[in-house]
């Protein structure tokens, strides 16, 4: 169905997902990605506060959960590549879909735990090629963590969420991703012996927040309001493989055919949780999808904060429609 302007509404969320998918070409141009993780959670601190100011659990702990992932996925790009890097992150709400179940008493469903399964041989694919040096262990093992705290904050926003605290984890919780990104950047200053460049990745920090910040929230927002969530969440995921094409264009990084093989599994495990979570919920005893929290956590992380505030809202709602 068109929307009022006669285009097809996921065209919007397509071109939002191109701007994120820039975030790792950012990270490797910036020069410095550990300066680039500080900069990109103090120009979102600055604008937060005007917004939310808050000192509580929920934005603390998800404050420090997302400051993981600013740190870790800009290494994680130039590290492991682009690409990879992007696919890795996107295999937190599959594997995180089956540990919150199991952790909450919550019981997955049989498509669940094929999603699951598929990341789990994705990521032995991506290992295998560690062994033989193809593929770098650092990067890797970087791009997991910041999967883990994709996962993490997913499912301490779904908590919080439930009792109330949606724009504490959302605008609330951003000046406190810089109790890990401030003595990340002063470390590796310190250890490195180095405090530059610093004006190149505070320039890249500005376009994080305008061109995969700004810009893409009002798209994503044109087309978030007219497709249900779960089908804006597999549109989204164009986002790792134009990531992907932007390493092979600009930096050369070619995957191998296991590399692509992982990424494929990965896209399909993705997409299996997503349409489940769209269709009859996540989990069989009918409580709110984990992909769709998912996919409401993702816009927090890209900024697009207002859209993710009224999304945790009215995701039940969403789900149903």
């Amino acid at each position: 169905m068109g929307g009022k302007d006669g285009l097809w509404p996921g065209l919007y969320i397509v071109a939002a997902a191109a701007l994120w998918s820039t975030i790792g070409v950012a990270s490797v141009y910036s020069g410095n990605p550990i300066m680039l993780g500080l900069f990109r959670s103090l120009f979102a601190s600055l604008a937060s506060l005007f917004i939310r100011r808050v000192l509580n659990r929920a934005s603390v702990l998800t404050g420090i959960a997302l400051g993981v992932l600013f740190s870790a996925y800009p290494l994680a790009a130039v590290t492991a590549g682009v690409g990879l890097a992007a696919f890795l992150l996107y295999t937190a709400p599959p594997l995180w879909t089956t540990l919150v179940a199991l952790g909450m008493g919550e019981k997955p469903s049989k498509r669940g735990v094929v999603g699951v399964s598929l990341v789990i041989i994705a990521i032995t694919l991506i290992g295998a090629q560690t062994i033989k040096g193809s593929i770098s262990l650092i990067g890797v093992l970087l791009g997991l963590l910041s999967g883990t705290s994709y996962g993490t904050y997913i499912a301490l926003a779904r908590r919080f969420a439930r009792v109330g605290n949606e724009v504490d984890v959302s605008w609330g919780a951003i000046p406190y991703t810089l109790i890990i990104t401030a003595p990340t950047a002063i470390a590796y200053s310190i250890i490195t012996g180095s405090w530059r460049p610093i004006v190149n990745p505070a320039l890249w920090g500005v376009y994080l927040g305008i061109v995969t910040t700004v810009i893409p929230y009002r798209l994503f927002a044109m087309g978030v309001s007219r497709v249900r969530a779960s089908t804006a969440s597999v549109i989204a995921t164009v986002e790792p493989v134009l990531a992907a094409l932007w390493g092979f264009l600009l930096f050369g990084q070619v995957p191998t055919a296991l590399t692509l093989i992982a990424y494929a599994l990965i896209i399909t495990a993705s997409t299996i949780v997503y349409f489940e979570g769209g269709l009859d919920g996540f989990y069989e005893d009918g409580q709110s999808s984990f992909s769709n929290w998912a996919f409401v956590c993702r816009c927090i992380i890209d900024g697009n904060t207002n859209i993710a505030s009224i999304r945790f809202m009215n995701t039940t709602a969403v789900m149903n429609t």
